[in-house]
């Protein structure tokens, strides 16, 4: 103890606090982008298992009106939390359901059935890089997200027609 008497103490800049500060706040940063993208992948998860389970419903069907029933029965079961990750839905885009039989021609073509639905995120931190920012706009926040999914099976229960 005595070898460190007589020399002076240095000055006390507060360096370990800024150093710290900075951390923290690059730390917060990388948590907000990880609930951003956890909040993300939920949504898009959701959607997926929703629109294939309504397009395998659909398939089972004999016509267009009992596949638009069975599709809107399957999204029903599939809810999102209302607030960050909606219900999924039928899309709004054109085409969201195609139901394509043929008029039970076999040789027309395979018959199919296409459905495309569609869930909206909104991720509590907006995600901006480089002043881009990356999802809908909504009153200068880019934080709504939407997701859209499209499958496609073969119709099971035809009523083939033939010549």
């Amino acid at each position: 103890m005595t070898r460190f008497k007589g020399r002076k103490h240095r000055p006390i800049g507060g360096t370990a606090c800024v150093e710290l500060a900075c951390g923290s706040v690059f730390i917060m940063v990388l948590f907000m982008v990880a609930i951003d993208i956890t909040i993300m992948m939920l949504g898009y998860q959701l959607n997926d298992r929703a629109c294939r389970a309504a397009t395998r419903s659909a398939a089972q069907q004999s016509s267009a009106a009992k596949a638009f029933a069975a599709v809107n029965a399957a999204l029903a079961v599939h809810k999102g939390d209302g607030f960050l990750v909606t219900s999924p839905k039928l899309s709004t885009q054109p085409n969201a359901l195609v139901y394509n039989d043929f008029n039970g021609d076999p040789y027309a073509g395979n018959p199919t059935v296409s459905v495309c639905t569609e869930v909206t995120v909104k991720v509590p931190a907006p995600v901006v890089f480089f002043d881009q920012r990356f999802g809908k706009n909504t009153a200068g926040v880019a934080n709504v997200w939407t997701f859209r999914r499209r499958y496609t099976y073969p119709i099971l229960d035809v009523n083939l027609v033939l010549p």
